[in-house]
C-alpha cells in the first residue's frame, strides 16, 4: 500500500511538472508572448488597467501616473484582454488587439436579470425537428458569438464542423448507426434506425460538431462551454437545439465517422448540438423542477477586506 502512494505520487508530480514547461505555456496561434502597450497620449491616469490586470502586470511610475507593463508582462499574459476592455480611452493594445478595434457595449442593450432567467427556464432540449431547413446566415450569427465563450488559459481550441442539410445528415446517421451495430446496447437503436425511426439525430437537419486537437489543455470542458453557449443563442433565436448524445459517443470511436467529418487522427470530437425550426414554435409554460440541493459554507468575517493594491 505505502509504495502504490508513493508511486502514484511520483506520477503525479511529473504530470505536473510535464504541464507547467510544455502545456501551460502554450497560446493561441499569433498570440505568444504578446506585446502589451499603453498609449501615453491617450492616458488618462485612470489606472483602470492596474486593477482589473488578474496577473498584475502594470505599475505607475512618476508623477505623470501613467501605468506601464512590467518587464516580463508579455510572458505572464494570459490574453485575457481586460485591460483592453476596461480602457475608457482605447489606449491599450495586447499582441494584435487593439482598443481602437474594439466596440462599444450599448448599456441599454444588456439583458437584466429576469430576462436571462427566463430564457435559461424555458429552454427545452428539441427532439423533433419540422422540414424547414436553417439556413446559413442564421447558424453564422449563433456561432459567430460563441467566439466569446471561455476556455481555460484562453487558449480558444475549440474548432467546428457544421452539417447542414438532410441528405448529408442522414449519411451522418447511417454511420453512427453502423457504429451503434458493433457496442453493446446499442442495436436496438441501429435496427430503430433501419426501420425509419430516428433516435440518433432525431431528424435534425443541421449539426454543429466541436472538437479539439487532441493535446488541447481542457477540451472537452472547452467544448461543453461553446456548445451550451450554442445552444442558449439558439433559444434566444427561436431555434430548436439538443445535445446529441448517442453522435458523441460514436464519433469519439468511430474512424468512418471522423474520416468523413475531415478530421486528422490528432483532432477529437468532444461535443455536438442537433439544430432546427420546430412545429411548436413557443412553449407557454415553465414545468416546475425540484428545489435546488446546494450547501452553503459561510465565513465569520462580517467585513472582508480588499487586496492590496500592488
Amino acid at each position: 500500500m505505502a509504495w502504490s502512494r508513493f508511486r502514484s505520487s511520483i506520477v503525479f508530480l511529473f504530470a505536473c511538472l510535464f504541464d507547467c514547461l510544455f502545456r501551460r505555456r502554450r497560446r493561441p496561434t499569433g498570440l505568444s508572448m504578446p506585446r502589451i502597450e499603453v498609449d501615453k497620449y491617450l492616458c488618462v491616469g485612470c489606472e483602470r488597467c492596474v486593477l482589473s490586470c488578474p496577473n498584475r502586470l502594470f505599475h505607475v511610475e512618476g508623477a505623470k501616473n501613467i501605468p506601464e507593463p512590467i518587464p516580463d508582462a508579455g510572458e505572464k499574459c494570459i490574453s485575457c484582454y481586460h485591460c483592453v476592455a476596461i480602457c475608457p480611452v482605447r489606449g491599450i493594445s495586447v499582441g494584435n488587439v487593439s482598443g481602437r478595434q474594439c466596440e462599444p457595449i450599448p448599456t441599454d442593450a444588456v439583458p437584466r436579470f429576469e430576462h436571462i432567467a427566463t430564457l435559461l427556464r424555458s429552454r427545452r432540449s428539441i427532439r423533433r425537428f419540422s422540414a424547414k431547413p436553417l439556413d446559413e446566415r442564421t447558424l453564422e450569427q449563433m456561432l459567430d458569438v460563441v467566439r466569446w465563450a471561455p476556455t481555460a488559459r484562453n487558449l480558444l481550441p475549440v474548432k467546428w464542423v457544421v452539417v447542414n442539410g438532410r441528405d448529408k445528415m442522414r449519411e451522418l446517421g447511417s454511420l453512427t448507426a453502423e457504429w451503434m451495430r458493433t457496442v453493446e446496447g446499442g442495436l436496438g437503436l441501429a435496427q430503430a434506425w433501419d426501420d425509419g425511426v430516428d433516435h440518433l439525430l432525431r431528424g435534425a437537419p443541421c449539426l454543429a460538431v466541436a472538437y479539439t486537437e487532441e493535446d488541447a489543455l481542457w477540451p472537452e470542458v472547452d467544448c461543453t462551454i461553446a456548445v451550451e453557449t450554442l445552444d442558449l443563442s439558439a433559444a434566444a433565436m427561436r431555434i430548436g437545439a439538443c445535445w446529441a448524445g448517442y453522435f458523441i459517443q460514436a464519433a469519439r470511436h468511430s474512424q468512418p465517422i471522423n474520416r468523413w467529418l475531415g478530421l486528422s487522427e490528432t483532432q477529437t470530437v468532444q461535443a455536438a448540438l442537433m439544430l432546427g425550426y420546430t412545429d411548436i414554435e413557443i412553449y407557454g409554460h415553465i414545468p416546475v423542477r425540484p428545489e435546488l440541493d446546494v450547501r452553503y459554507i459561510r465565513g465569520t468575517a462580517k467585513n472582508s477586506q480588499s487586496e492590496p493594491r500592488p
